[in-house]
C-alpha cells in the first residue's frame, strides 16, 4: 500500500477532511474549544480551513493520498511562524463561529503560554489519518513530509506536541524517532501534554 501513497498540498475543497482530522487530533481539546455540538464544530473547522485562516489553513497543510483518495492531511509550519499564523485565526473566527467565538476564546486562555516549538525547529502542529486507513503508513508519510520540508526551511529539527493521554499518537511519534523533551503535566487534562523533537541530521 505504502507504494501508492502520495503527499500533496492542501486545496481548499479539502476542508471536510480537514475538520476530520482536526477532530481527530485534537481529540477532546476540539469539544473544548468549539462547543459540543459535534455538527457546527465541523462546519466551523471547514470554514476556517477553506478561507485558509492561519494554522487552520488549507495554505499550511499537506494532504496524504492513496489512489488518489484523500485520506490523511498534516498542518505543519516553521516554528518561527507559530505566533503568526495563531494570530491570522483570530480576524476569521467570528464569521466562523458567530456568537460562540466569544466561549472559544474564553476556553482557549487555559492554553495561553504554551511553546510548541522553537524558532529552530519546524512545528507538526495537525495530524490525523482517517481511521479506515490507519496502520498502512500513511501517517509516516506525512511525518517524512515534514522533514522535507524542514530541511528545505534550513531547519534540522521537527517538532510537535501530543496529550499525554493520546498513547496512540505517542507511540506512533516514538516509533518515528521523536523523544519527549518536555512533558506538562496540569490539574486540566486538557493542557497536559508532552513535547516532542526529532533531529533530522544535516542539512
Amino acid at each position: 500500500m505504502t507504494s501508492r501513497i502520495t503527499i500533496r498540498p492542501a486545496r481548499p475543497n479539502d476542508a471536510p477532511l480537514a475538520a476530520a482530522v482536526f477532530r481527530l487530533s485534537m481529540d477532546h481539546l476540539t469539544e473544548h474549544l468549539f462547543g459540543r455540538n459535534g455538527r457546527k464544530t465541523e462546519i466551523a473547522l471547514m470554514r476556517l480551513f477553506s478561507k485558509n485562516a492561519g494554522r487552520f489553513g488549507y495554505g499550511a497543510a499537506y494532504v496524504a493520498e492513496w489512489n488518489h483518495q484523500p485520506l490523511g492531511l498534516m498542518v505543519s509550519f516553521p516554528g518561527a511562524q507559530a505566533k503568526r499564523l495563531s494570530l491570522a485565526v483570530a480576524k476569521h473566527l467570528p464569521r466562523a463561529l458567530g456568537w460562540r467565538v466569544f466561549g472559544f476564546a474564553l476556553r482557549g486562555l487555559a492554553l495561553a503560554g504554551i511553546q510548541e516549538a522553537e524558532a529552530d525547529e519546524y512545528l507538526i502542529s495537525n495530524l490525523g489519518v482517517l481511521p479506515a486507513a490507519q496502520g498502512h503508513g500513511l501517517g509516516k508519510h506525512l511525518l517524512l513530509h515534514a522533514e522535507e520540508q524542514a530541511r528545505a526551511s534550513g531547519l534540522a529539527k521537527c517538532a510537535l506536541l501530543v496529550s499525554t493521554e493520546n498513547a496512540t499518537a505517542l507511540h506512533l511519534y516514538k516509533r518515528n524517532g521523536y523523544q519527549v523533551v518536555f512533558t506538562k503535566n496540569d490539574k486540566n487534562p486538557l493542557a497536559s501534554y508532552h513535547r516532542m523533537v526529532k533531529e533530522i541530521g544535516n542539512l
